[in-house]
């Protein structure tokens, strides 16, 4: 069972009208998520990426925000009173059914693995299945977890066009709780903890911050020489 950093959420206000300042990452349309209510663009770099979304409507989310979608990254907009800036954090596994089992055998209610899919602009369907942790004991939004329908041989040949040379090299987050955040981490995610930073092999590394909230608070992306920005209440830091 492998786990890897497949993608970060961040919410804007208005999509569709949004560029992101000085073009330095190139977004492309996704789809349409007509369960929940959303749609997206998409920042890849390799096979992780940054998804830009927003809502097309906003009852159809809520309505999925109370029931089997409750933990649903579009139910975080609801919660989080539709605040501007990063949502969730997702990470991609090869057997999501054996990463269930595991979260299980760690005493974990789950809901899931669910099926969802996405139709995009030339009429393709993207199928894929979700898993979360329900566990009512904290206040972050967790991340959640995906099985995408094709192998990553497939997605990265068919993906390989929109790649840009760049890599998201770290995250800060912050917490209430440090020492129950890192215990989770290592526990369900088999990360590992080094020198304030967590680690899950071939992705970014996670820097905590310990403050009065639950919150990601940026990312550093490697590849672009440029100041650090605030993009509707996300912050963006970049390196060389």
């Amino acid at each position: 069972m492998k786990l890897q950093w497949d993608h970060i959420i961040h919410y804007i206000d208005g999509l569709d009208s949004f560029e992101f300042p000085d073009e330095l990452l190139d977004l492309h349309k996704g789809g349409r998520h007509e369960q929940l209510g959303t749609y997206n663009y998409l920042s890849y770099t390799d096979l992780s990426y940054i998804e830009f979304i927003d809502v097309f409507d906003r009852d159809l989310l809520e309505k999925a925000a109370t029931d089997e979608q409750r933990l649903s990254f579009a139910a975080t907009l609801e919660r989080t009173g539709y605040e501007e800036g990063w949502q969730r954090l997702c990470f991609r596994t090869d057997d999501i059914e054996a990463l269930n089992d595991h979260f299980i055998s760690c005493g974990l209610a789950t809901i899931g693995p669910s099926k969802m899919s996405r139709t995009q602009p030339d009429g393709q369907v993207i199928s894929w299945q979700l898993l979360y942790i329900d566990d009512d004991r904290t206040d972050r939004e967790l991340p959640f977890f995906i099985q995408w329908g094709e192998s990553d041989e497939v997605r990265r040949e068919q993906l390989a066009p929109w790649f840009q040379p760049l890599r998201v090299v770290n995250m800060t987050l912050m917490t209430q709780n440090k020492d129950q955040f890192i215990q989770n981490w290592t526990d369900w995610f088999n990360a590992k903890y080094d020198d304030n930073q967590l680690l899950i092999p071939d992705g970014p590394t996670f820097t905590l911050m310990e403050g009065d909230r639950e919150s990601i608070e940026a990312i550093t992306i490697a590849g672009i020489d440029h100041p650090s920005i605030e993009v509707h209440g996300a912050t963006y830091h970049f390196q060389a």
